[in-house]
């Protein structure tokens, strides 16, 4: 009898966790969204600390709510300001590269012909530089294609990134009212739950403001690497492509796209060999960094080895995309830490038994 209880038991908790694996996985887009404010509540609480700062008349401080929502307000406006900015700029620049595309790929093909011929290959060289001034307009529409099958790529990503639009509201509430948060989500939780959830609680705190400490030395690494190397190229607004890299640096794939279009664009304005010079430093760069530096820091802040980083990051960016890659680190960040919370009294417990 008690054997086949039992077993009801087991089936009906194991149908319970497939249920709940599988409604999560329905739910997935809003369990990013949330992700999403947690780690932006996390990155803009010292921030929010230091606004409360301010002194007031009268010796009064600043009301937590009031930060939170200056803080949450400002981003968001310079988000809107740079983007109102530099969209029509990349477009504009765009359709101008474009138009000069023949022209600067009939000057490369002069080049060539000419070292060629002075090299004694002008029998080899004609035919391909022939072949290739025929097919020059054919190539120049079909890079048009590409370069608008990306942008259009990008806009949708942007598209449903306006979804996330409201991560920063969201972030705001967790700024300004975590305990009230706190409160209301403990009212869903059975009353045996209770006594654990704060143990959840503060190894969550550790995780991501491990992960945000992380996060903000690879920045940091990212644009102080490549704003020396640009600098050193006597790149125009080195400095300012710097501040770039490092913001961009959180955003995976989009990220590094958009630095491209910018060190291009930049780089145009004083011939289109140095503005290729600039993107290639930018991509070697970003690679050894991602391959071998990034793994390195946020491994030694979050105290996951570097392979657990790299496949957290695959497997957020298969899973959800870009902005799953983003919230992998301080996803799988806050599971360990969960895990090691309440998996450390069962440990002692078992050193304990093989003592005795």
């Amino acid at each position: 009898m008690n054997d086949d209880r039992d077993s009801s038991r087991q089936f009906f908790l194991t149908a319970a966790a497939v249920l709940a694996v599988g409604l999560l996985w329905l739910l997935r887009g809003i369990i990013v969204l949330v992700g999403l404010a947690i780690v932006f509540a996390y990155a803009l609480d010292p921030i929010v600390r230091l606004v409360e700062r301010i002194p007031l008349p009268r010796k009064r401080q600043m009301p937590r709510a009031l930060a939170s929502g200056f803080v949450v307000l400002t981003l968001v406006v310079v988000a809107g300001w740079l983007l109102s900015l530099g969209i029509p700029r990349v477009v504009s620049e765009l359709g101008h590269f474009l138009e000069l595309s023949p022209t600067i790929a009939n000057s490369a093909l002069d080049r060539a012909q000419d070292w060629a011929a002075k090299h004694g290959l002008a029998r080899y060289a004609d035919p391909i530089v022939t072949d290739l001034r025929t097919n020059a307009p054919e190539t120049v529409r079909s890079l048009g294609g590409i370069l608008a099958g990306w942008l259009g790529k990008l806009a949708g990503g942007l598209g449903q990134m306006f979804g996330f639009l409201l991560a920063p509201l969201l972030a705001f509430y967790l700024l300004a009212d975590r305990d009230a948060v706190r409160e209301s989500f403990m009212r869903f939780m059975p009353e045996r739950a209770h006594d654990d959830l704060p143990r959840a609680e503060l190894a969550l705190d550790r995780a991501l403001k491990s992960y945000v400490r992380g996060q903000a030395a690879v920045c940091a690494a990212m644009g102080v690497t490549v704003g020396t190397a640009l600098a050193s190229l006597g790149y125009p607004y080195a400095l300012l492509l710097a501040v770039v890299v490092a913001l961009a640096e959180v955003l995976p794939v989009i990220g590094a796209v958009i630095v491209c279009i910018a060190v291009l664009f930049v780089g145009l304005s004083v011939s289109p060999g140095f503005a290729l010079l600039g993107v290639g430093a930018y991509l070697v760069i970003n690679w050894a960094v991602g391959a071998f530096v990034s793994p390195q820091l946020m491994s030694h802040h979050l105290k996951m080895h570097p392979f657990v980083v790299t496949v957290s990051i695959l497997a957020g960016a298969s899973l959800f995309g870009g902005v799953g890659a983003m919230l992998a680190l301080p996803g799988a960040a806050a599971i360990q830490a969960i895990i090691e919370e309440f998996a450390r009294p069962r440990r002692k417990q078992l050193s304990g038994d093989l003592k005795a």
